[in-house]
């Protein structure tokens, strides 16, 4: 889709499972399971959504999904499927070693799994600079009980020789991206909003992993301080209504982008073409 002169394309790094407890916290059996078929094993299926800007003077990809997993019984226990790879796609149409950003809405294992990796020797994005929330790099150091399966096992030694930006709270970026401090599922969480040539998007992370998260209670058991999840939903998706911003949804199997009608406590999403 042209954003002004950016082109923002919706890629994938395939999909993954999850318990239906973590991904629907309160959220009655009876509700989701109208939406979400579960697997043999009793999960529910994510979807990997990453999206990629290019134009305007510079490239950005926003999180990279959970990249390459050697580990069999990691891969059992998550059931990923790679029908879909990013860099495989990002190959398709350019060269990984030319991104400029890799923007994280946060550092859980299944948006940071491509960015510390290497093919042949050499970084596999060796011009990026990695982009999150200062308080996220602290937290995906310091995991305690709660969170430390979450952030899985990221390469401290790897992530301290790549360039990174640590934001302290919301930061425009570059030329109409903007990187939006929400709390919530992390402590560093972030939303990203790309506005150019009068249109908008909005990736909103994990605060609205699908587009039946978009009511305000539907809150993922993950998250580590839900009631922050809830009111930056609530800014969110008043502004996505009124903007007619084009919303993401970065796990959402079946609606991976909408542009979004109705109230608050009762949004609309039609689907849209990334």
């Amino acid at each position: 889709m042209k954003f002004g002169d950016s082109d923002v394309m919706l890629l994938s790094d395939g999909s993954f499972t999850l318990d239906p407890g973590a991904a629907f916290g309160i959220v009655p059996h009876q509700f989701w399971s109208k939406r979400f078929t579960t697997t043999e094993a009793g999960r529910v299926t994510l979807a990997l959504r990453i999206p990629y800007i290019s134009g305007n003077g510079f490239s950005a990809l926003i999180d990279t999904g959970i990249g390459a997993v050697p580990d069999e019984k990691y891969r059992k226990i998550f059931e990923i499927k790679k029908h879909e790879d990013l860099i495989g796609q990002i190959s398709n149409f350019g060269n990984a070693g030319d991104i400029d950003l890799i923007i994280h809405s946060h550092l859980h294992f299944d948006h940071f799994g491509h960015t510390l990796e290497r093919i042949d020797g050499h970084w596999a994005f060796p011009k990026a600079r990695i982009v999150a929330q200062k308080s996220e790099f602290n937290a995906s150091r310091r995991t305690n009980e709660f969170t430390r399966n979450n952030y899985g096992k990221i390469d401290l030694n790897l992530l301290s020789r790549v360039r990174k930006i640590k934001l302290v709270g919301t930061t425009r970026l570059k030329h109409g991206l903007t990187a939006i401090h929400t709390g919530g599922h992390t402590v560093g969480h972030q939303a990203i909003i790309y506005n150019n040539g009068g249109k908008e998007f909005i990736y909103f992370g994990d605060l609205v992993p699908t587009s039946f998260h978009l009511r305000l209670p539907y809150v993922t058991a993950i998250d580590t301080f839900p009631l922050s999840t809830v009111e930056m939903k609530r800014k969110l998706i008043s502004r996505a209504i009124r903007n007619h911003s084009v919303c993401i949804f970065n796990h959402d199997t079946e609606m991976p982008a909408a542009i979004l009608t109705g109230t608050l406590e009762d949004p609309k999403a039609e689907a849209v073409e990334l």
